[in-house]
């Protein structure tokens, strides 16, 4: 069964306090929550992992996975080291990088114990070998499509390939694409394996969001 899910991630234009922005851009979402299942995403930067930083107060966080499905995206060095931190707050699913982390065990074990799920995901130019031996252990894969950390980017059409590799070889995986997930190539992501659609910009930049999330829904009925 596919499904489509909601991404909030802030601008990082200035040095304040992003929580309202991610408000703000939830609020838009939110009467809409019914056709995402409730579930929305909201992405974590660090400023080392990746050029951008979320600085955002984690207990205001609580705010969303307090009104909905929420699974965070976290692009941070060593995850594992705040895990529980991330647990605390309640989400449905936490997505963490194979680049980024060290102790992917220690990380699944907390996450188990919480009875939250785990997504690993890879980015662009990552091998699909690097996730291979935990693919089992975990409840989604998630390609990157675009180089993590800015909303807005162009799908890098070289990762339709790694997913179409990924589903042959691995048949009852659930894959995530995330990262310039479009009415354009949502079909096609679909076609090549593709179980969640993670949308952000895709979504939120057009003037009538009702209606770009019924054609997207449309596309990959």
């Amino acid at each position: 069964m596919t499904q489509i899910i909601p991404a909030l991630i802030t601008s990082n234009e200035d040095l304040k306090n992003d929580f309202e922005e991610l408000k703000a851009k939830f609020e838009k979402f939110e009467p809409f929550l019914g056709e995402f299942g409730d579930w929305v995403q909201i992405d974590i930067t660090d400023g080392k992992f990746v050029p951008t930083k979320t600085i955002v107060d984690l207990g205001d966080l609580k705010y969303f996975t307090e009104k909905a499905n929420v699974e965070f995206h976290l692009m941070i060095n060593r995850p594992e080291e705040t895990i529980g931190e991330w647990a605390r707050l309640g989400p449905k699913r936490i997505i963490v990088h194979i680049e980024a982390i060290e102790n992917m065990a220690e990380l699944l074990d907390v996450c188990r114990e919480k009875e939250i799920q785990v997504g690993l995901a890879l980015n662009p130019e990552t091998p699909n070998m690097m996730i291979e031996p935990w693919i089992n252990a975990v409840d989604t894969v998630v390609f990157l499509g675009v180089h993590p950390g800015r909303g807005g980017q162009e799908f890098i059409p070289e990762v339709l390939e790694k997913i179409k590799s990924l589903r042959q070889n691995f048949p009852n995986v659930k894959i995530e694409a995330d990262g310039g997930v479009r009415i354009a190539n949502i079909e096609e992501l679909k076609n090549a394996g593709v179980d969640i659609f993670v949308v952000g910009s895709g979504i939120l930049k057009s003037p009538d969001i009702g209606k770009a999330i019924k054609e997207l829904k449309e596309k990959i009925r």
